[in-house]
């Protein structure tokens, strides 16, 4: 894997842009994901002797704004697909009103664990979105896990970029494998945990639903 053409010519009065634009449009995992394209940032802005902080400064924004995009767009044109007669007869009001409830408790934790693993980072900011998790919570957990895997994997190609580059190959093969089976994994455990949240629901409806056929009885008594 190899930086596009338009990186490996671009001035180097225009490089810290080119960086910004070219992690911004592949941290959406495609055709690569975005370790490899942090590894790949790193492995030319050592190259080029661009200083380290100044491309951490542009590739940062360009990681957390994809996941801004994510989460934006689900926020605001999600609803339409959530109240669609299809998407209701597909899937059934508890189950979202279960999803709903499962990622007010657990959504912090989860937007900032899984923005670590490919393949489902996506579909979390997508739920965030969808789901309406506030924003100031959504940017503070997110954006944390996204500074943390972006200085990681700079670092990387920035500083061992001489090891890594000999397996790039070999690395992109193995995100290659990883990428769906993590996404599959995900979403069958979020799967069940929503299905546990629905479990729970449908115990509190029982506890709170009043047993007649254990309330007294009272005789009325009629006068002649």
């Amino acid at each position: 894997m190899e930086m596009p053409e338009f990186l490996q010519t671009m001035p180097d009065e225009f490089l810290l842009l080119g960086f910004f634009v070219f992690l911004l449009i592949y941290s959406f995992s495609l055709p690569i994901t975005e370790e490899i394209a942090l590894v790949l940032v790193g492995l030319m802005a050592h190259a080029r002797n661009s200083n380290f902080l100044l491309v951490l400064l542009v590739a940062y924004p360009g990681i957390f704004g994809s996941d801004i995009v994510y989460y934006v767009v689900a926020k605001y044109f999600g609803f339409r697909l959530l109240s669609s007669k299809l998407f209701m007869s597909l899937v059934k009001p508890k189950k979202i009103y279960a999803s709903e409830r499962y990622f007010k408790r657990r959504g912090p934790r989860i937007a900032f664990f899984c923005r670590f693993v490919m393949g489902i980072r996506a579909p979390v900011m997508i739920a965030a979105g969808l789901l309406r998790m506030p924003f100031r919570i959504f940017a503070r957990y997110d954006g944390l896990s996204a500074l943390i895997s972006t200085v990681l994997w700079l670092s990387a190609g920035y500083y061992f970029g001489s090891l890594i580059e000999r397996g790039l190959h070999a690395l992109l093969a193995v995100f290659s494998v990883l990428t769906p089976l993590l996404m599959v994994t995900g979403v069958l455990l979020i799967r069940h945990r929503i299905s546990c949240e629905e479990r729970r629901i449908d115990a509190q409806e029982a506890l709170e639903q009043p047993d007649f056929s254990s309330m007294p009885c009272e005789q009325e008594t009629f006068g002649n």
